[in-house]
């Protein structure tokens, strides 16, 4: 079986232009559906399910690999290898931004642009650089300590908190259940990789135009985080939505496929 079929990847659409959508941690390709439809009106759309996410087959988490998020840049090149693409646009949300990031710098060929929505290099605030993540080490420490003790208990605030848009629970409702799809040690583990992360080293390296969507609004990753990858990114425009919360892909579809038309995609 190879890397798409693994990926549960799923093509929409024909063109000359190709689009590749890659989710964030607890999602999966569905939270891309309105996204997608829209933009397979003109171009080859290609959404795939993430290691332990969706429909991916089960073989394809490693404890090992995916306790970073290397290991889910590695995942998006090998879905592009196996189905020929190059030279792509790629649209990543959160952790799937910053795979997606590291999959253009790992190989400049492999994407003609990037788009990052809701993304962030480092999570954890660095006083003695002045970076500011928006989480200490202590809180993250202790919201993995939470995450394997009691994941139920956590997924079950962590939803909304993130989803944001508390007049439509359903978004949160429907975000807490994708998200207990994990078991409580695969989602320590992919979280972990997450939030301990730190890739500003790398940043500087992006060498294709970059486009950073950041909601208004924001709990897992503040504007600072958004306006230091702008800073860092040597082609990198921010565009800030009037969507709130970390997915405006979901909640504000419409408004994320303007920004994408305003930077080109498709085209």
């Amino acid at each position: 079986m190879g890397a798409a079929a693994q990926h549960a990847v799923t093509e929409l659409g024909s063109g000359g232009t190709t689009i590749v959508l890659g989710h964030g941690l607890g999602g999966d390709q569905t939270q891309w559906a309105p996204v997608a439809a829209a933009l397979a009106q003109h171009a080859r759309v290609i959404t795939f399910d993430n290691a332990a996410s969706g429909r991916c087959a089960p073989q394809v988490f490693s404890p090992e690999r995916h306790s970073s998020v290397l290991g889910f840049s590695d995942d998006i090149a090998a879905v592009c290898s196996d189905l020929g693409v190059r030279g792509a646009t790629y649209v990543g949300h959160s952790v799937g931004g910053m795979a997606g990031a590291l999959a253009s710098v790992a190989d400049a060929g492999l994407f003609s642009r990037l788009v990052m929505v809701g993304a962030s290099a480092r999570y954890v605030d660095d006083p003695s650089t002045g970076y500011v993540g928006g989480f200490s080490a202590d809180a993250v420490d202790s919201m993995l300590d939470t995450v394997r003790a009691d994941f139920m208990r956590w997924s079950s605030g962590f939803a909304p908190l993130v989803m944001g848009n508390e007049a439509r629970p359903e978004y949160s409702e429907e975000f807490a259940r994708s998200l207990r799809r994990y078991s409580p040690e695969v989602a320590y583990t992919v979280f972990k990789a997450a939030f301990r992360s730190d890739f500003r080293a790398y940043m500087h390296r992006v060498s294709v135009p970059t486009l950073l969507l950041q909601s208004s609004a924001d709990a897992a990753v503040p504007l600072t985080a958004a306006q230091w990858l702008e800073d860092e990114i040597p082609d990198a425009r921010l565009r800030v939505l009037r969507a709130h919360g970390h997915f405006p892909h979901v909640v504000a579809p419409a408004e994320v496929l303007e920004a994408l038309e305003r930077f080109g995609v498709p085209g």
